[in-house]
């Protein structure tokens, strides 16, 4: 099976999501249906890019989930129109926030953006972003670029995807590649600026994006260590990115629809998956921003989940006085509406170390007559004994 790490790295090389020579001579937009003459370099790029989606079809990070396919898929084809037919959106589960395009029409969406996302407009500013690289042909322009700086490795590199090279050969050609296929800022200016048209012109609203480039922002400005992978390199940085789409909302007027009840009834199903998916990154600090801007725009009934995954990133950074703020946050979710079993395990083990075995016991209880097949299950009974039988 394919290891999550190697499935990143490989959809990384495989579309063509950002690059492109400020020089490169432009070509024509696509019109739909349209596909490339056969024995042309277009062509060949398609071909690869077939194979790629073909192996992305049978992949186990697939979300097959049928309902969630068909609502991400109804906003694609909003902001893409004319174009729907030729796209074919998949949904895999990676927690980083990010979407390409394939130059054949392979729109891949990563839940870590659904869970990121507040509402549906946002969504399809960040869709319409990559319809705007497949209609503009930002790849080709990339392809034969790449084909001409260094035909060997790029053949390579693009082609083994397709081929079944494996995960040895995505990393060994990982770096190389990565900063070949790379759009140029004006391309990703340019399908910035389309995507908002798109969308907008579809009626969403048009201050989605402001709010989701602020909060990229905050999230990015909590980081305090590593730097972007190489193949995200191209793309303006988040503060101009946001000052681009605040002067192009200020532009075209507020107003629109945002969609966020049909958003988060879409999404609802999969945020505790999601948000534990965030914490399997073990970068609390901005995870902790992340689920705090979740958290504080959640309806009533989603607070004591996000209220138990913000303390769950507190206690798994485990800085000084991370403990003492996780435990609070725990016996905050569980008095809350409608809370996740865990939220009770993880209020009795705090309650335990602080040496509060009644009211451990308690908590444990609970989370036992909420879970009584959880995998842990064994265990909470063993310290629900220790507890009860010490004096």
């Amino acid at each position: 099976m394919t290891s999550r790490p190697a499935l990143l790295l490989a959809l990384s090389l495989a579309w063509a999501g950002h690059g492109v020579a400020a020089a490169q001579a432009p070509v024509d937009s696509a019109k739909p249906g349209q596909r490339p003459p056969a024995g042309s370099d277009e062509d060949e790029l398609w071909y690869a890019m077939e194979r790629a989606e073909r192996e992305l079809q049978q992949h186990p990070l697939l979300v097959r989930d049928e309902a969630l396919n068909a609502y991400v898929r109804g906003v694609a084809c909003k902001v893409a129109a004319d174009y729907c037919s030729d796209l074919r959106v998949y949904i895999v589960e990676q927690p980083w926030f990010n979407a390409s395009m394939a130059p054949n029409g392979m729109m891949v969406v990563w839940t870590g953006a659904l869970l990121r996302f507040q509402d549906e407009a946002e969504l399809a500013l960040v869709l319409g972003h990559e319809f705007a690289h497949f209609r503009q042909r930002h790849s080709l322009q990339m392809w034969r670029k790449a084909k001409r700086t260094s035909a060997v490795l790029s053949s390579f590199g693009l082609l083994a995807y397709g081929g079944g090279a494996g995960a040895a050969g995505y990393l060994a050609n990982f770096i190389g590649v990565a900063q070949m296929y790379q759009f140029s800022r004006e391309a990703e200016r340019e399908s910035d600026r389309l995507g908002f048209a798109a969308a907008t012109g579809q009626g969403y609203d048009a201050d989605a994006g402001t709010r989701l480039w602020q909060r990229m922002k905050d999230e990015e400005d909590a980081r305090r260590y590593g730097k972007p992978i190489p193949v995200f390199a191209s793309h303006p940085k988040t503060a101009e990115r946001l000052a681009d789409v605040q002067a192009a909302a200020q532009a075209s007027g507020s107003g629109g629809d945002a969609g966020r009840e049909g958003y988060r009834q879409a999404v609802r199903p999969f945020l505790a998956d999601w948000l534990e998916d965030e914490l399997s990154r073990r970068m609390y600090d901005t995870s902790i921003r992340v689920i705090t801007d979740l958290r504080a725009l959640s309806e009533p009934d989603l607070q004591a989940t996000y209220t138990f995954f913000l303390g769950e990133a507190y206690r798994r950074r485990g800085k000084d006085g991370d403990a003492a703020q996780a435990a609070a946050l725990y016996a905050q979710a569980a008095s809350g509406e409608n809370p996740p079993p865990a939220a009770f395990r993880e209020q009795g083990m705090a309650l335990r170390a602080a040496g509060r075995r009644d009211e451990a016991a308690a908590a444990l209880t609970r989370y036992l007559a909420l879970a009584p097949e959880a995998e842990d299950a064994a265990f909470i009974r063993h310290y629900l004994t220790e507890l009860e039988s010490r004096p």
